[in-house]
């Protein structure tokens, strides 16, 4: 369950990454140390080796002279802390020091009186002398000093001790370290004039490596533990600056789908989380408005079917009525029955109209119904759709008047769909112009636009129904012309199919002024 969440994946991936990186510095380290402790080693085996030899050649010739090279094995095992082994021609062993012991203990004597090795007294040559006396031997002639030869993991440690008044067994020798032993082995030829007389063979030296080594890898290993340490914190820091803003997004996308659908995720910077978020808005702002907009169209077809009953009701009852009326009282009276007849012919012509009309309305809304589209004058169209209505307004008294350019202009449009348009127009402003009134209908080109207006000087628009004007059914509030409220509506759907726009310019007691703009193109 810990290692599902982001935020510990990502604190262990830096945790093993460094982990990693260090094993991998750490072994490569350990590699060229061991390496480099191994070739200077060697070297330095190889530099003693070929000093006794230098100075092995004077007892190996004309005749081997085996304590002086058993003396001289002896004092360089003690410097070189190494077992040296001197070798005649034939690879014969002539002196031998022995395996190397840990620490050591050799005198030097400053004349020839006496000697103290190993804590015992002898009066034999010395090991070894140093030439002229040390600075802190002072003004004596003779005595002894104990050398003691201490074994650490980076070579040997040479104590000097004055013993001139002490018994040498009493001195105090600290616990030498235990360390390894090397398994290389030199050997160096000790050469004349006349060619190969020896040889000289040193080994079993102290294994420095491997306490260099024991101290590199603990070294890494506590920066393995350090770094990982870091790099949890900062695996700790950064998974909190990821997965926070991700938290969010979470909340945010349960809280959508709950219901909430005005929920937006916080945005922090620039980078991928950052554009997941606003992409997340994105999506939500285009969730609520497809919701918003399908609330809309689903109370609009509810009203839409309510009106269009209501529409349909009126004529249906109407003829209900009619034709009781033919079947009751006036069927023995011959002009009433014709005259009921008359009227029920309106109202199924009146309820053809509606369900055509709305039929066309759906269609056009839809995107269903295909234009028939083709370049026509504008002058044509508006002579055919104003031409209907001329009886109609000599009838009401009403003046019908034309404004036309005097050049032709063509517009691409279907010309029946876009009279009917017009037609409504000029029917609408008939029906609310006063008899002694006027009416214009007008058309014009003005750049790449064709215009049409019709203008009455009636009783005017109120604001608050100018916004609704266009919608289906709508007939305002204080309207007082009977109709189904699906004119205008059908103008807009026309006029949108061809891509343009139709508007209303009206007040109070001032008339009103319809404009059609459709592209000349």
């Amino acid at each position: 369950m810990l290692f599902r969440s982001i935020r510990w994946r990502l604190v262990a991936s830096y945790v093993l990454l460094t982990l990693l990186a260090v094993g991998l510095v750490g072994v490569l380290t350990l590699s060229l140390v061991r390496q480099s402790v191994r070739q200077r080693e060697i070297a330095s085996l190889q530099a003693n080796a070929e000093a006794v030899a230098r100075q092995a050649e004077r007892w190996l010739w004309p005749a081997p002279r085996p304590l002086e090279l058993a003396r001289l094995a002896q004092v360089t095992a003690f410097l070189g802390n190494a077992r040296v082994r001197i070798l005649d021609a034939r690879q014969q062993v002539i002196a031998d020091s022995g395996p190397r012991q840990q620490g050591g203990e050799m005198a030097l004597v400053g004349s020839g009186e006496g000697l103290v090795q190993n804590g015992e007294a002898t009066s034999s040559a010395p090991p070894f002398m140093l030439l002229g006396k040390p600075a802190w031997w002072g003004a004596r002639n003779h005595g002894y000093i104990t050398v003691w030869r201490i074994e650490g993991a980076w070579g040997s440690r040479l104590l000097f001790v004055d013993n001139e008044q002490g018994d040498p067994g009493e001195v105090a020798v600290p616990t030498p370290e235990v360390i390894q032993r090397s398994a290389h082995i030199v050997t160096v030829p000790v050469s004349n004039d006349l060619g190969v007389i020896g040889y000289v063979e040193l080994s079993d030296s102290p294994d420095l490596g491997a306490a260099a080594l024991a101290t590199t890898r603990r070294a890494f290993v506590y920066a393995g533990l350090g770094t990982a340490l870091i790099a949890a914190i900062v695996g700790l820091v950064v998974a909190r600056g990821l997965t926070a803003p991700l938290n969010s997004l979470m909340a945010a996308t349960t809280r959508m789908a709950a219901g909430d659908l005005s929920t937006r995720a916080p945005v922090h910077g620039e980078d991928e989380i950052g554009q997941l978020a606003r992409q997340f808005n994105q999506m939500a702002a285009h969730l609520e408005a497809s919701f918003a907009q399908l609330s809309a169209e689903r109370d609009a077809l509810r009203r839409f079917i309510a009106d269009a009953s209501h529409e349909l009701r009126t004529p249906i009852t109407a003829l209900q009525n009619f034709l009781d009326l033919v079947q009751g009282p006036a069927a023995e009276d011959p002009a009433a029955r014709s005259e009921f007849l008359a009227e029920s012919q309106k109202q199924v012509s009146r309820l053809e109209w509606i369900t055509q009309n709305l039929l066309d309305l759906s269609r056009l809304e839809a995107g269903l119904a295909v234009l028939d589209l083709a370049r026509h004058d504008v002058r044509d169209i508006t002579n055919a759709a104003a031409s209907a209505f001329r009886p109609l307004a000599q009838e009401k008294g009403v003046e019908l008047s034309l404004q036309l350019p005097a050049d032709p202009y063509e517009v691409q449009c279907d010309r029946a769909r876009l009279e009917i348009a017009l037609s409504n127009l000029i029917d609408n402003a008939l029906k609310f112009t006063p008899p002694g009134g006027r009416v214009e209908v007008g058309a014009e080109v003005d750049g790449a636009v064709a215009r049409w207006w019709v203008q009455d000087n009636g009783p005017g628009i109120d604001p608050a129904d100018q916004p609704h004007i266009f919608e289906r059914f709508y007939r305002g509030k204080h309207a007082r012309a009977e109709g189904s409220g699906l004119g205008l509506a059908i103008v807009h759907s026309i006029v949108q199919a061809h891509h343009g726009r139709v508007k209303v310019e009206s007040a109070p007691g001032q008339g009103s002024r319809f404009v059609m703009e459709l592209p000349l193109a």
